[in-house]
């Protein structure tokens, strides 16, 4: 075994991006479970960076009314 390099010795695998346990290449999540908290996750996300642009959107308006109406 001591010569055998580790990539060789390891069995092709990936972790859940939600508990971080091991789980086959193919999947997305390793269970249900996971999958239903990944989704509430990225919908969160997805929220949180729309609330993000409109502050920027709004932030710009405001500016540029200010700037309008000081000359």
């Amino acid at each position: 075994m001591a010569g055998v390099p580790m990539a060789e010795r390891l069995v092709q695998h990936k972790h859940c991006p939600v508990c971080g346990k091991a789980m086959s290449v193919e999947k997305e999540t390793c269970s249900d479970e996971c999958a239903t908290t990944r989704q509430v996750q990225l919908k969160e996300k997805k929220r949180t960076l729309y609330l993000f642009y409109f502050s920027i959107v709004i932030l710009a308006v405001v500016l540029g009314l200010q700037f309008m109406t000081a000359f």
